[in-house]
Parts: C-alpha cells; sequence; structure tokens
C-alpha cells in the first residue's frame, strides 16, 4: 500500500515516472479514458472520486496535468474529498539536502535543485530544469524543460516558465505570470502578464504565450 498511487489524468510520461519512482498505478481518474491506460485501469472521471474513495482508502492520489490553473483546481477539489496527495521525484533528480519540497511535486529526470531553494505545493519541475540556490517557487508553478532559475530567483504562484527560458539572479516572475520558451528575464516581471525575447518583454494581448512544458 505504501507504493500505491491514483494518477488524476492519464499522461504517458508521469506513468513512465512512476514505474521510475517505484510507485505502483492503482488507478486513473480521466473521464477522457475508458478501459485500462498503459495497463493501468481507468477509475472513471472526476465526478466518480468520493466512491473511488471509499473503495481505495488510504491511498493518496497525484495531479498529473501541467496547466497550473488545472493543478489548482484539482487539488482543491481533491483535498475537499478527502484524499491525501502522492509526490513523484525521479531517481534522476539531483536535490540538495537542504531544499523544501511541497505537497504533490513532480520533479522530473535531469532536474537540479540546490541548496536553500523552497518549492511549494504541486509545482513541477520538467527535464532537465535547473533551480539555483536560494530560488523561491510558488504553489502551483510550472518550469518546463531545461529552464534555468537563477541564485535568488522568484517565481510566483500559478506561474510558468517556458522550455529553455532563463530567470537571471535576483529577477521576480510575478503570480500567474507566463515566460515564454527561450526567453531571458532580465527585469522583475508583473503579475499575469507574458513575456518573451531576449530580453523578454511583454506582449501584446492575443500574442502566443508558448506555453509548451512538456
Amino acid at each position: 500500500m505504501g507504493t500505491d498511487l491514483i494518477l488524476v489524468g492519464g499522461f504517458h510520461e508521469i506513468v513512465e515516472l512512476c514505474a521510475r519512482c517505484g510507485r505502483r498505478v492503482v488507478g486513473i481518474i480521466d473521464g477522457a479514458l475508458r478501459g485500462d491506460y498503459l495497463g493501468c485501469p481507468v477509475l472513471g472521471s472526476d465526478d466518480d472520486a468520493p466512491a473511488i474513495r471509499e473503495r481505495l482508502p488510504g491511498v493518496p492520489v497525484f495531479i498529473s496535468p501541467d496547466s497550473p490553473a488545472a493543478r489548482e483546481h484539482l487539488s482543491r477539489a481533491y483535498e475537499a474529498h478527502g484524499f491525501a496527495f502522492a509526490e513523484l521525484v525521479s531517481p534522476g533528480a539531483t536535490l540538495s539536502p537542504r531544499c523544501s519540497l511541497g505537497r504533490g511535486v513532480l520533479l522530473q529526470s535531469g532536474a537540479f535543485i540546490s541548496c536553500n531553494v523552497t518549492i511549494g505545493e504541486f509545482v513541477r519541475i520538467n527535464v532537465g530544469a535547473t533551480v539555483m540556490h536560494d530560488v523561491s517557487i510558488g504553489d502551483f508553478a510550472t518550469v518546463a524543460p531545461r529552464a534555468v532559475l537563477l541564485g535568488g530567483a522568484r517565481v510566483g504562484r500559478r506561474a510558468y516558465v517556458g522550455a529553455n527560458a532563463t530567470i537571471l539572479p535576483g529577477r521576480t516572475v510575478g503570480e500567474g505570470a507566463t515566460v515564454g520558451a527561450g526567453a531571458v528575464v532580465t527585469r522583475d516581471v508583473p503579475d499575469n502578464v507574458v513575456v518573451a525575447g531576449v530580453p523578454a518583454r511583454e506582449m501584446r494581448a492575443g500574442a502566443p504565450a508558448g506555453r509548451e512544458g512538456r
């Protein structure tokens, strides 16, 4: 039972990560799937969550969607149903013993987490991302593949840092902000804006955001 978990949202990368982490997926909750998915039984949709908890008491869930807003919504709903939450930390990730991880986090293979880093709840750190000393990452944020967060950077709640983006030392990415793929953040990013380019600049409404996080 200690290695068992339920995935909320079926996605093949997460199923494979569970196997690498020695976790057994006893079921998947996903309204778009039927039967089984990669050998894991599909238990139903979000509407079935209370009955699933009764059937599998004590089994935690892992919230798998890439979208920060989706993870926030689902974590609140499943907490209200009484579920506990699992974390997935790849054995291929490197973590300082002086970092702090919140509930429900995902750290993919090749992620590097340095000392005095604080990672909030339900944060997703993707393949090959680098998080240097004294960085803080707010709840539900996503850091996409090979992004680099340099010393003392701050990433706000529900923010999204795109693939290969770089946040320079001491800079802040505001709550709900999006940093486009490959951008270099040289100055603070306000809440709820989209920035892109080198150096990163705010984009006009309707411009593509570059949220290709997987």
